[in-house]
């Protein structure tokens, strides 16, 4: 399961939103670590986070970030390639390190139509009955706010629980996921 976390996580920073802060790949750990004491705290997280990647993450171009930015964020993550599907290879290595104990680890289930891929809307019906994006929604109100999402974010990052994201849990991510 944490290697589920780590890699959502990671994820999540190469769609590291381009709001009002620096752009995403141009971020340095001090950038995070405003208080230069080489740890990034939870609050020192959330505000750069919620200052410079929440917007990126409300895809459909509403008020609000609801199931339907979630899954299309998170296929678009797994989708490696960028070609609107995911391999099996894809699947497989997007579901060793996001979903755990939401979703059977079957490509051939999920790939309903048997084409050999699994398209978005696949890949929607097999997460939507989950509780996957209702661990992320605090506050059950069917939205994610700036704070729910970057706290999860947070918690997904600091991979050993110490309540701050040390700089080797740091560069695990963005060595990896800055690349992609």
């Amino acid at each position: 399961m944490k290697t589920l976390k780590l890699f959502f996580s990671v994820s999540i920073a190469v769609i590291l939103f381009r709001g009002a802060g620096m752009p995403a790949d141009e971020l340095t750990f001090s950038d995070w670590d405003t208080n230069n004491n080489e740890l990034i705290s939870r609050s020192e997280f959330v505000d750069q986070f919620t200052e410079s990647y929440v917007d990126d993450w409300n895809v459909v171009d509403d008020a609000h970030l609801d199931d339907e930015d979630f899954y299309t964020v998170t296929y678009n993550i797994w989708d490696v390639d960028n070609d609107a599907l995911l391999t099996e290879e894809e699947w497989n290595y997007g579901y060793d390190y996001y979903y755990g104990d939401y979703l059977m680890d079957d490509f051939v289930a999920v790939d309903v139509d048997g084409d050999g891929f699994i398209e978005y809307q696949e890949y929607y019906d097999a997460l939507y009955d989950t509780d996957y994006y209702v661990t992320w929604d605090v506050d059950n109100d069917s939205y994610l706010n700036e704070y729910e999402l970057a706290r999860a974010v947070f918690n997904n990052w600091d991979y050993d629980n110490s309540n701050f994201i040390e700089i080797d849990e740091y560069n695990a991510f963005e060595a990896y996921y800055l690349d992609i």
